[in-house]
């Protein structure tokens, strides 16, 4: 495969790229607590939220890719939140439909890079520092750690 996409999907979206051997990631903000408030006066988070719109936006940008993968959270705490989930999977499929799309659960991703599946976020840092310090930097983002992780897995796993 050529060109890889990881995505760890949330309002802090970590993305991780892999295209002709080059890696390239970070994280895209897609919206600030002030916005989410405002939407929710407005019923936006309800019926039209904007992140769903910037996440598609920005994988537009990015263009087709061999594979996209995407951490699979398969718990949450609210409603609000498994629709924000539910809604950000769905995107990705409609946005990257013409890619081969895979999604990892988080306690799996959690294994393949500590050996644990209850991992917590300083872990999974350590962990890429540790075994991939090329593609460690100084004050990088959990969301941004756990997208070069899937990256990872999607070469080691799902590019033979």
């Amino acid at each position: 495969m050529k060109s890889i996409l990881a995505l760890d999907l949330g309002t802090k979206t970590g993305w991780a790229i892999e295209r002709d051997g080059k890696i390239e990631s970070g994280t895209w903000v897609l919206a600030t607590p002030k916005e989410i408030a405002a939407w929710g006066r407005d019923r936006k988070r309800r019926t039209d939220d904007p992140r769903i719109h910037r996440l598609c936006s920005n994988l537009d940008i990015l263009g087709h890719f061999d594979l996209v993968i995407y951490e699979d959270v398969l718990f949450s705490t609210t409603t609000f939140a498994v629709q924000l989930w539910a809604s950000l999977r769905a995107s990705v499929w409609l946005c990257a439909r013409k890619n081969i799309i895979e999604c990892l659960p988080v306690g799996s991703l959690k294994k393949f890079a500590t050996g644990r599946g209850s991992a917590d976020k300083a872990d999974m840092e350590i962990a890429l520092k540790k075994y991939h310090p090329n593609l460690w930097t100084k004050g990088i983002g959990d969301d941004t750690v756990d997208a070069l992780w899937l990256l990872i897995f999607a070469k080691q796993n799902l590019c033979r």
